[in-house]
């Protein structure tokens, strides 16, 4: 696709009536803590955003990845596709309006709003405990994918065993 096809893409993802406010709201957000508070919000943020869509078909990966788009498609945010490997599924989110409602300076912690949502609907569906929904370093596609990896975590040492 064309730097040109991208942009106008971008430019409908968003409606006209929020990106001022949304923009003030990103600089304001931004200048409040460090990158890793405002994560930590975002993913909140996903999470109570998730309690109000039905994703509730875990009966295949097919089924899921169906169940998720249709609440996707509904808000026009995209698509997720989600794939097997070996250690980990992987879930790929493409066309979220992230970058125009925000900015493209939002990108390091605006996609965790993303993170909480797929986590709260994995959780939902009775994920393991020990599996941790995390995302990948950076965003794909100039901003349009954003890919979060669903993993055993490894567990870190607790306070008394670090030394």
């Amino acid at each position: 696709m064309s730097t040109t096809t991208i942009h106008y893409y971008e430019e409908q993802q968003c409606s006209v009536q929020w990106r001022s406010f949304l923009g003030a709201f990103s600089a304001e957000f931004a200048s409040k803590g460090e990158e890793k508070d405002l994560r930590a919000f975002m993913h909140q943020l996903g999470r109570t955003m998730s309690k109000g869509y039905d994703v509730t078909d875990g009966s295949s990966l097919q089924a899921l990845e169906a169940c998720m788009n249709r609440v996707w498609s509904a808000m026009n945010w995209g698509w997720v596709e989600l794939v097997e490997e070996a250690d980990a599924l992987v879930v790929a989110h493409h066309a979220a309006p992230l970058k125009v409602a925000f900015g493209p300076d939002a990108l390091n912690w605006s996609p965790a709003l993303l993170e909480g949502v797929y986590a709260q609907w994995f959780e939902g569906l009775g994920m393991d405990k020990s599996l941790r929904l995390t995302q990948r370093d950076g965003a794909y596609e100039e901003g349009q994918l954003f890919v979060f990896d669903l993993k055993k975590q490894l567990d870190e040492p607790s306070y008394f065993t670090r030394r």
